[in-house]
């Protein structure tokens, strides 16, 4: 075969590849000239638009900028940047802007690359940049400002008083010190109930029988708010239908559902608001936490005051989720709710996260309510809810309680940590129903800040916290009531001293409390004692919570559960 002498023409290289193929008549040698002319074409081809683009894209870093010596050694707008962002001492090494080089400063120091002084910093900005368009494009603005108040208790958390234990002291410590706390707080949690028993009986024959039927009639109410989703977790139906449950389970009337919102926001519940006329009420109730985003609501728990009386042209009926925060704290103030007649202004004081729940559900249903109360003198405002939303109607019934005189009350079961200590037996037309051993009736960042500070003590002083281990014995931990009366002193006196260290600003449950026990909440500890408990309810004092007791069901959430809530006040209602 004869060669071909006429240069190539330029082809793709899809063509030259194919190109390479061996083809009749041609010799080894044609051929092997052919494959290599072909191929270096191709990596010629493939190395100049690698390089194009690299060339680009340096291009576009450095946006078409030249720089010479002097810009280079004095170019750094950003080291005050960095420093502020990302508190990175790095930038201590670099000369400032009227800092003058010496020669031997300019011949010693590695002269940096040519677009050096435009990306300083780039990687790091740029990625908290793309956080930010991440966070934009797929956070809503309540949970981005929820993630972002999360962040910044955490990073506060030496100013709650919370003790960085492991931190500060070796693991060993820590673990002595929360065993030896655990067995102070066993033996005189264990000796006080066992000297009360006679008041608890007292308080529990007082409770009138219609507060124990109406209690477990509005727990239904309560669960309902979970949706068929809730119904089914305790095995009940209708599936797939939020609405059909709810006529279902409560027995009202498809006419008397106002208003219905199945699916929750970051501070922003799930809830609805329906007309009870067997009661003759307006039941508003809000769903507890069932999704993430009713999660980053609990995890706010840094307190916020709020205004008590909100003025009804503050109120819109549908919801406005750009409204800042400084907004939902000061907007409501006017000068309306001033010269109105509702009396003077008076604000409050509950979890961050709760009170900001409670503007999102005043926003959208304060104007169906009023407007339904204004129809019927008669008719009142019953606010209900599990868990979290127990703690947001508890809220809700505080800002309403003069605007709504003597018409709007709440009753919540499993309520959290709502109200400050100090405020909350001032909170009477709220009701809180809580479960023996229910872990978030005393679960606040208060709490834990008094926990860390009372385990520091014991960390660094070992040797008062062996005397508690020698005062309190082994078989006490067991049996309590063994324990002799001198040891039972010096263990009350020991606690004392610990309580002294507790100074942290605690939330509680609000309002009257009540108590339930029974087999569904404790367990028997003699063998000899009976598997079933009889059920009972009482009243305590709120400053049976204001403190976090270390024991190995603290953290039990089955105790927590809706269902064991209505299911306990629905069999001690059946038996009262």
């Amino acid at each position: 075969a004869v060669a071909d002498s006429s240069p190539i023409r330029p082809k793709s290289i899809h063509r030259d590849i194919i190109s390479c193929i061996p083809r009749g008549g041609e010799n080894g040698v044609e051929l092997k000239r052919r494959r290599r002319i072909r191929f270096a074409r191709i990596h010629k081809q493939i190395w100049y638009g690698a390089r194009k683009l690299i060339g680009r894209a340096v291009e576009n870093a450095v946006h078409h900028q030249e720089y010479d010596d002097e810009t280079l050694q004095e170019d750094h707008a950003f080291d005050e940047l960095d420093t502020i962002i990302f508190d990175n001492d790095d930038t201590a090494t670099i000369s400032s802007l009227n800092h003058s080089a010496s020669e031997d400063d300019i011949f010693t120091t590695t002269k940096p690359p040519r677009e050096a002084a435009s990306r300083k910093g780039w990687k790091r900005r740029s990625l908290r940049a793309w956080i930010r368009k991440i966070e934009h494009k797929f956070l809503s603005p309540e949970t981005a400002r929820a993630i972002n108040t999360i962040q910044k208790i955490l990073a506060a958390f030496p100013d709650y008083g919370v003790v960085d234990l492991f931190g500060l002291y070796s693991p060993k410590e820590v673990v002595l010190s929360i065993l030896a706390l655990s067995r102070l707080q066993h033996v005189i949690a264990t000796r006080n109930k066992n000297e009360h028993d006679e008041d608890d009986k007292k308080n529990e024959t007082t409770i009138d029988k219609h507060i124990i039927e109406e209690l477990a009639y509005y727990s239904i109410f309560a669960n309902v708010a979970y949706g068929w989703k809730g119904a089914a977790f305790c095995g009940r139906l209708p599936f797939g239908n939020n609405n059909r449950a709810l006529l279902t389970r409560t027995g009202i009337e498809q006419d008397d559902i106002l208003m219905t919102k199945w699916h929750s926001k970051t501070n922003r519940p799930a809830f609805f608001l329906v007309r009870d006329k067997e009661r003759n009420t307006i039941v508003l109730s809000i769903r507890g936490t069932l999704s993430p985003r009713d999660f980053l609501t609990d995890l706010c728990a840094s307190c916020e005051n709020f205004l008590v009386e909100d003025s009804p042209e503050a109120l819109p009926a549908e919801e406005d989720p750009m409204i800042t925060d400084s907004e939902s704290s000061l907007g409501d103030i006017d000068d309306s709710i001033t010269s109105s007649d509702w009396g003077q202004i008076q604000f409050s004081r509950a979890h961050s996260g709760m009170v900001e729940a409670a503007r999102g559900v005043a926003r959208m249903t304060a104007k169906i309510i009023s407007d339904e109360l204004q129809m019927d003198p008669n008719l009142s405002l019953v606010i209900v809810g599990h868990s979290l939303g127990g703690g947001v109607a508890a809220v809700l019934a505080t800002m309403w309680k003069q605007r709504f005189a003597n018409r709007v009350r709440s009753i919540g079961f499993g309520n959290p940590c709502v109200f400050p200590l100090a405020i909350t037996s001032s909170c009477d037309n709220i009701v809180s129903v809580t479960g023996e051993g229910d872990p978030f009736a005393c679960f606040s960042l208060g709490h834990i800040a008094d926990l860390t500070k009372a385990l520091s003590k014991l960390c660094s002083d070992d040797g008062f916290r062996d005397e508690i281990m020698q005062h309190t014995g082994t078989n006490s931990w067991l049996k309590p009531e063994e324990i002799s009366e001198e040891d039972y002193v010096w263990c009350l006196n020991a606690m004392t001293f610990l309580r002294k260290q507790m100074n942290s600003e605690i939330l509680v449950p609000p309002g009257v409390i009540y108590v339930m026990s029974g087999s569904l909440f404790d367990f028997p500890t003699d063998e000899s004692e009976s598997s079933v408990k009889r059920h009972k309810i009482r009243t305590v004092d709120p400053t049976v919570f204001d403190e976090m007791r270390i024991s190995p069901r603290m953290f039990d959430v089955s105790r927590h559960v809706p269902a064991r809530y209505e299911t306990v006040l629905q069999r001690i209602a059946a038996s009262a």
